[in-house]
């Protein structure tokens, strides 16, 4: 096998490993009633449980970052994909209520650190031309989990069969990521030292600059948009209001569309990742307000289609653009860990905050919600097309400078 297969066939693995990542994150959404019924969790208790993992992003993802950089991402993946391995097979295995609950903890911290490292090595095995694309596809990790999860669910009918489905889960994810442990062991990583895998001293306040914080702000914006979304549209469709055709289960699959179409378009340069994202925002901004007051069901399926495809074409090229954005003396890892830091507040504070405007103003105060989220992700983009602000926000870094101006990322 040449070098470069060898290195696709690596970043392919790893892309698998994490998306069966995100799988463990969303496996125990089947299982609630088990919970409740069997294990003996309260309502409250099952609240915590189900978003432990998102509160350790939230909390810890930037320090995490900075941790990774000083440790290097092949160690660190290989350290958080055992540890999330034994959480999972605990938490399969486990019966008390304690000891489920400690198993989804120490699932937990390995995932924390897992969804820094993945992306990080993923910022520096592939070739230069190749790790826009590769970040592009695991910007959709989450829904691509989630889609499997419920594919595994029906598959071998979890809540009939809850040990067998948490420990399936889990020895999945156990064999790509040994799988990308033997393969990171044959390759070296690919373009200049600061996109190493190893332990580096890049600087943290360096890292730190505008654009890094801008993207990371659009990014905590679109899960704020996102979860706000998919967690409420359920009860949207079952409801009065609602003139959708498909299942919500079908419309979360359209986000791969989107992942799948900047996957595609983001090897052109990094500006234009950051425009097709800016762009994925105003689509969402427009197509929010026919998906919840639409009254005929073909345009108003359309336009819930379109904004969920719109999403997911967001969250990929925003991570497609963080290589560019890292300036010298930054550290990727500090930069994913602050956009991931984002994301996770965003998945703690997204859904009460969508179920206060639901519940004072109804669907159509949440059709505003979502359109006023959105055009608010497009105004942190904004900078990047003004002018005026590309050579004082340039300063920080060359590759920053260069991706704000419209060079090649």
């Amino acid at each position: 096998m040449t070098d470069n297969n060898m290195r696709l066939t690596t970043i392919i693995v790893l892309l698998v490993a994490g998306i069966l990542a995100g799988t463990q994150l969303g496996k125990v959404a089947p299982l609630i009633g088990w919970y409740q019924s069997e294990v003996g969790f309260s309502l409250v208790l099952t609240g915590w449980f189900t978003a432990m993992i998102g509160i350790f992003v939230a909390l810890a993802a930037l320090p995490a970052g900075w941790a990774i950089e000083r440790v290097g991402a092949r160690k660190s993946f290989f350290v958080s994909a055992l540890v999330l391995a034994a959480g999972g097979v605990a938490l399969a295995l486990l019966q008390s209520a304690f000891a489920i609950f400690v198993a989804r903890l120490v699932e937990g911290l390995g995932y924390l650190i897992l969804v820094i490292a993945i992306p990080a090595l993923l910022n520096s095995v592939p070739l230069p031309r190749w790790r826009a694309t590769a970040l592009a596809v695991w910007g959709g990790f989450v829904p691509m989990g989630f889609a499997i999860d419920d594919f595994l669910a029906r598959g071998i009918d979890a809540p009939a069969n809850p040990r067998f489905f948490l420990m399936t889960a889990v020895v999945l994810f156990l064999l790509f990521a040994v799988s990308a442990v033997l393969l990171l062991g044959r390759i070296g990583d690919a373009g200049d030292e600061r996109q190493s895998s190893g332990p580096s001293t890049g600087s943290f306040a360096a890292t730190l600059t505008i654009p890094v914080v801008l993207v990371s702000l659009a990014f905590g914006v679109y899960v704020v948009v996102s979860i706000g979304f998919f967690t409420f549209l359920p009860s949207f469709l079952q409801g009065p209001d609602s003139a959708l055709l498909v299942s919500a289960g079908t419309i979360s699959l359209t986000v791969l569309l989107g992942n799948f179409l900047a996957s595609l378009l983001v090897r052109r340069s990094a500006r234009l990742s950051l425009l097709l994202a800016a762009a994925g925002f105003g689509v969402t901004a427009l197509a929010a307000w026919p998906a919840f007051t639409g009254a005929d069901g073909t345009s108003a399926t359309a336009a819930v289609i379109v904004f969920a495809v719109a999403g997911g074409l967001t969250a990929s090229t925003l991570f497609a653009a963080i290589p560019a954005i890292v300036p010298r003396g930054g550290s990727a890892a500090v930069a994913i860990g602050l956009v991931c830091q984002a994301g996770g507040i965003g998945t703690v504070v997204g859904p009460p905050l969508a179920a206060v405007v639901i519940d004072g103003h109804g669907w159509t105060g949440f059709a505003w919600y979502l359109a006023a989220l959105s055009a608010a992700g497009a105004v942190c983009l904004l900078p990047f097309f003004v002018g005026s602000s590309v050579q004082a926000m340039g300063k920080p870094g060359e590759e920053a400078a260069r991706t704000l101006s419209g060079s090649n990322g």
